[in-house]
């Protein structure tokens, strides 16, 4: 096991925030305060501020009042966690650089601070979690995810939880349909498998190899895929393919869009051509920041959503 901590500006990261909007689906809060994550092969107990040890066996340091501590145990060294939560980024300087291309993001960005977008280790990962995400809300997915992930194999026990590796294509194909239904999955329950199946006939290593594509040829690609439409590619290609000009258009992203760029068509479906055009429209307005700049404008949504009286 691993143990380090990370001095980092408070500025640069709120990881509660970050591993509860809608990236990752593997991450949970111990009654402690402390995170539990896993991705790919790794495994996070995580926290911030006054670390657990401190508390037991080290007198109480002064730091300054913009100095976030970050203590982390994993299975894994330093720079897969500082990987994960694109720690190579200066926020601030991402954050200027959105509001110097659009201005209007001003409030999402101070009401979110410490938003970063994550990159996850595992693209299969990604494809499968994101899923699980169609027509359904955050706590059913983090479920499905779970369950999902509990058919790979154990790389720890955790505060009497074990932590999985997520399966991998060739598992999840040999998963019956009639067992992920009675999981909760659904109509999932056959997608899933059948997606599975065919990147089995792929090429090795095919998803991953997207990533060295142009954007929108790997975004075509898989879209070939059953049950993959353009927003849940979009979601593999900024999660999993690293590909920052994707601007996944959820209900969430679309209603934020009509307040701010399409009022004409506040009320509309978001057709097919729609989704092109939003996506389009912020591309060109925040190029290879688009991918930043969704995920403030989705997960603002998503907490009006919720603040809404039901």
């Amino acid at each position: 096991m691993n143990r380090y901590e990370l001095e980092l500006p408070v500025a640069e990261l709120d990881l509660p925030l970050c591993v509860s909007s809608g990236q990752v689906f593997r991450w949970e809060r111990l009654p402690s305060g402390a995170w539990l994550g896993v991705d790919g092969d790794a495994w996070y107990r995580v926290e911030t501020g006054v670390c657990a040890h401190d508390r037991a066996v080290r007198p109480k340091v002064e730091r300054p009042l913009d100095a976030l501590r970050v203590c982390v145990e994993s299975n894994r060294p330093p720079d897969r966690f500082r990987s994960l939560f694109r720690l190579e980024a200066s926020l601030p300087e991402v954050e200027r650089a959105i509001l110097d291309r659009g201005p209007e993001l001003a409030t999402f960005v101070r009401a979110l601070p410490g938003l970063r977008v994550l990159r996850p280790s595992d693209p299969s990962e990604v494809l499968f979690s994101f899923l699980c995400t169609p027509n359904n809300n955050l706590e059913r997915i983090t479920r499905m995810v779970a369950a999902l992930a509990e058919y790979g194999e154990p790389i720890a026990e955790l505060h009497g939880r074990v932590a999985h590796r997520f399966p991998d294509a060739a598992r999840i194909a040999a998963i019956p349909e009639s067992e992920l239904r009675a999981k909760g999955f659904g109509y999932r329950g056959r997608s899933i498998p059948n997606v599975a199946r065919q990147l089995l006939r792929m090429p090795e290593d095919w998803l991953a190899g997207l990533s060295k594509l142009p954007y929108v040829e790997a975004h075509s690609k898989l879209c070939g895929l059953d049950g993959v439409g353009p927003k849940l590619a979009d979601c593999v290609c900024l999660f999993g393919l690293g590909f920052l000009e994707a601007a996944p258009v959820d209900t969430h992203l679309w209603q934020a869009a009509c307040r701010l760029y399409f009022p004409h068509l506040r009320g509309k479906s978001l057709t097919e051509s729609r989704y092109r055009e939003v996506g389009g429209f912020l591309r060109a307005r925040f190029g290879p920041l688009t991918g930043w700049a969704h995920q403030y404008l989705f997960y603002d949504n998503l907490l009006r959503t919720r603040r809404r009286p039901q």
